[in-house]
This record gives structure tokens, sequence and C-alpha cells, in this order.
């Protein structure tokens, strides 16, 4: 894993995908690899299931749900967050919606 790390990186690519990176690295690579993409400054697209990882290194995520993209500024835990109030404001109008349509009928 170290190997095609590596490889990846020495192409200074200006776009870097990551699949599950982590995977098979020790604590110092893995921690290597999060200062490496904190610093690098080009765009990297990870898929990981390793949330500190993903609290160290993620600015941004991207929801893709019923062929629509929704962006989420900030790392994994502030988009988990989000997206549970965004939950809970929607049911909340939900609900707010029906009391106002049994009320007119």
């Amino acid at each position: 894993m170290r190997c095609n790390i590596a490889r990846a990186l020495f192409v200074e690519p200006d776009v870097l995908f990551l699949d599950e990176p982590t995977n098979h690295l020790d604590l110092d690579s893995v921690m290597w690899l999060e200062n490496y993409l904190q610093h690098c400054g080009i765009t990297v697209v990870v898929v990981s299931h390793d949330r500190e990882f993903l609290n160290h290194v993620v600015q941004e995520t991207i929801l893709y749900k019923d062929q629509k993209l929704t962006y989420y500024k900030g790392n994994y835990d502030i988009y988990e967050q989000t997206l549970a109030d965004n939950t809970v404001n929607h049911n909340r109008e939900a609900v707010r919606n029906q009391k106002e349509r049994k009320e007119a009928k």
C-alpha cells in the first residue's frame, strides 16, 4: 500500500483519488499521509471508513443521493451533524405542513 501511495504522490497529480488509503498502513504511515494531504495543495477525493482520518484531512464532504450532489463544508463530524440537523428541520417542516393542511380542510 505504501508503494502504491508513493507512486501516486510522486507524479504530483492535479487531482488525487484515494480509495481506503489507510488500509494496511501502520500508524506512522497514516499520520504521515494525513500531514501530507493537509498541506499538499491539490484536490484530493477520498473514500474511507476511517472516521479519524477523514476528520483530519477532509475540508468538504459531497453527498451523492437521488442523482443530486449536496456540498457540506467542514470535516466529517461537521457533515454528520449538519445532515442530522437538516433531517430534524425537514421533519419539523413536514409536520407543520401536515398541520396546516388539516386546518385548511
